[in-house]
């Protein structure tokens, strides 16, 4: 301040930041948008609890609460399980894949991801992917719905991002009961692809 007002000539004077007694979490509870449904908070909650249940309890929990505290910190319910679950670095390992993601030209990511995600959700039974040139990401999403058919499993697409396909491998018994719950937390899914 004293160079400037050398400057200035002692014309420019700044009145003193003003102080407050707040904490810190009381500022970032003003600066983080105000949740309007807390049954959404719930259920996004059992939603994360009932895809982490085929994983070792930890790891689950883990990555529960990564979803959460991404929902917390102000992401909406299909972004923060996006982030929760696919955040490289921290993320879900391999050996416990719950949710997979690829893009629309990704079939290196499925053809390596695939059979780790068949083998997290309980199946013996190995996949191999074969890839074919006039094939789509939805047809060859489809193409594995079909063959879980045969175990009593399905692919519930999930709309969480805009750009990937995501999905989640689930008991045929419990497919109602989980798109009820995806729907109760404010995420889009369904058999079909978005």
């Amino acid at each position: 301040m004293g160079i400037l007002d050398r400057l200035f000539g002692g014309r420019f004077t700044m009145p003193p930041p003003e102080e407050t007694n707040l904490s810190a979490s009381a500022i970032m509870k003003e600066l983080r948008p105000e949740r309007s449904d807390p049954t959404q908070k719930k259920a996004l909650e059992t939603f994360a609890q009932a895809l982490v249940a085929v994983v070792p309890e930890k790891e689950g929990a883990r990555l529960v609460r990564r979803v959460m505290r991404r929902y917390a910190m102000g992401d909406d319910a299909p972004s923060a399980l996006a982030e929760g679950f696919l955040n490289d670095p921290k993320g879900q390992k391999l050996a416990t894949l719950v949710l997979l993601s690829v893009e629309w030209q990704g079939y290196d990511v499925f053809e390596y991801q695939a059979p780790y995600l068949v083998r997290a959700s309980g199946l013996k039974e190995p996949y191999a992917y074969v890839r074919e040139d006039a094939s789509s990401m939805p047809e060859v999403l489809d193409k594995f719905d079909q063959w879980l058919a045969r175990f009593g499993k399905r692919y519930l697409h999930l709309d969480c991002t805009g750009d990937n396909y995501e999905g989640v491998i689930v008991d045929t018994e419990r497919l109602e009961e989980i798109i009820e719950l995806a729907g109760r937390a404010g995420i889009k899914a369904s058999l079909e692809s978005f």
